[in-house]
């Protein structure tokens, strides 16, 4: 986990803490280490825990560890991260493709209401458990696309600025493929990473806005790509330890991968022969952050043009993204190696795009300094 990811992951865990202190309960935390297991029998042990509720697993190490639980309580799940429950779906058999699974979700699509918030038991000497955390404040790029910090507070707050105060969504459709600033896009991917937002209350403040102020392709764009997320969420869930395969889930042959290890060095750094990948992936190291339309290239360049197994590629994001989702990310490698839930195999001409978003090289001037 790089830095600003850290920063981010810590900045929201904390400012749970606190805000449950005020409650008069404690949050314990848990370094991941060989000791896991141990204090979590110690945990369980001391305060006579008979039931567990934890969000379901998304991976498969995420589903080892719930699996260390299981084996001390009894352990109930709950989908808190999707927007339709597995059990609602209108289908017996996940597609294989997105548009069918989007088509038939839309046509039956019954989001859960807001729930209240849910009783919370507090422990006595429930600090004794939790391991130390030193949350380090790296300073944010000046021209960072996004300098938010982690924490419900924040993730709120640029909710409602986004959809609320600025209105930016109405054109969300027409401005999700720039590079420069902060409302280009929503920028609630990191919150959405950490669960300082549900893609239910996402949901319903766009359709509130849409009921009270304006409904247009924008607005249905953004909750198209709620359901993007949805769909990637489930097919990590059916993959399991394939989406981290080099024949993914389609078991695919490979493209005969070189695994130049300096091109791939060249990659991470941004110097490659291209200005608008080295600037992209500068953007990357500098800020934890890249916009869609940049990661879509970077990735197809290494893929495709550099001959490296995307692994590597999704390894080296799932490092350095704030907004890391384990199957947001290693679906979205796959579908670009062409292993994925392709139709077709698409390869970006990083010079064309460049000219297309980029025609005054300002994005690249802005970070190739």
């Amino acid at each position: 986990m790089g830095k600003f990811r850290y920063q981010f992951f810590l900045e929201a865990a904390l400012e749970l803490k606190a805000n449950l202190a005020k409650e008069k309960i404690d949050l314990i935390l848990l370094k991941d280490d060989e000791n896991l297991a141990a204090k979590l029998k110690e945990i369980c042990k001391a305060y006579e825990i008979e039931h567990t509720v934890t969000s379901y697993p998304r991976g498969v190490y995420e589903g080892n560890i719930l699996g260390m639980l299981c084996e001390l309580t009894a352990v109930f799940t709950c989908e808190d991260d999707n927007l339709v429950a597995m059990d609602e779906l209108p289908f017996t058999e996940l597609p294989k493709v997105f548009t069918p699974f989007r088509k038939e979700v839309e046509a039956n699509l019954d989001v859960r209401d807001m729930t209240q918030d849910p009783l919370l038991k507090k422990f006595a000497d429930s600090h004794a458990f939790s391991d130390t955390f030193e949350l380090i404040k790296h300073p944010k790029h000046p021209n960072s696309a996004y300098p938010f910090t982690g924490g419900e507070s924040a993730a709120h707050e640029r909710l409602n600025y986004y959809i609320g105060e600025s209105k930016a969504i109405l054109e969300y459709k027409e401005t999700r493929n720039e590079l420069i600033g902060e409302n280009y896009s929503s920028k609630l991917s990191a919150y959405l990473a950490v669960g300082n937002l549900s893609p239910v209350q996402v949901y319903y403040a766009i359709k509130g806005f849409e009921n009270q102020v304006e409904k247009n392709d924008s607005t249905y764009w953004l909750l198209f790509e709620l359901l993007w997320r949805e769909y990637f969420m489930l097919v990590a869930l059916q993959g399991q330890t394939d989406i981290y395969a080099l024949k993914g889930i389609q078991n695919k042959g490979s493209k005969n991968y070189t695994n130049n290890i300096k091109k791939f060095e060249q990659w991470c750094t941004g110097n490659t022969e291209h200005p608008f990948i080295n600037a992209n992936m500068k953007e990357l190291i500098a800020t934890g952050y890249m916009s869609n339309r940049g990661r879509q290239n970077v990735a197809s360049y290494l893929v495709h043009h550099l001959k490296v197994d995307w692994r590597w590629g999704a390894t080296f994001f799932e490092k350095h993204l704030i907004d890391y989702d384990i199957s947001l990310n290693w679906c979205n490698w796959m579908y670009v190696a062409g292993v994925g839930n392709n139709t077709r195999n698409k390869v970006f001409d990083p010079t064309l795009q460049q000219e297309r978003y980029d025609p005054e090289s300002a994005y690249c001037r802005l970070w190739n300094r």
